[in-house]
């Protein structure tokens, strides 16, 4: 498949085809990796919560404490007992 490079601003791009970008499950964001061959274009793909524990262990080192649970001793029995249903 051919393509043409297209002006974005100071920059060059492509257009790549509805179909392709389907196949490959690529949207917003791709990672790029030159390889001999040419330019592999791959989607990226971020877990959930990613970095928490790395920003959570930082916390701490700088001397934040982790609050205790949030919903410790909550609870609204006469919701639970008049209110709700299944």
């Amino acid at each position: 498949m051919n393509t043409r490079l297209i002006r974005v601003g100071n920059s060059q791009g492509i257009v790549l085809p509805k179909k392709l970008l389907q196949q490959y499950h690529l949207t917003g964001e791709v990672d790029l990796q030159p390889t001999p061959e040419g330019l592999l274009i791959k989607p990226v793909v971020k877990t959930r919560r990613q970095g928490w524990d790395e920003r959570f262990q930082q916390a701490i080192a700088q001397g934040q404490a982790p609050e205790g649970e949030l919903l410790e001793g909550f609870s609204d029995e006469a919701f639970e007992e008049t209110e709700w249903q299944w």
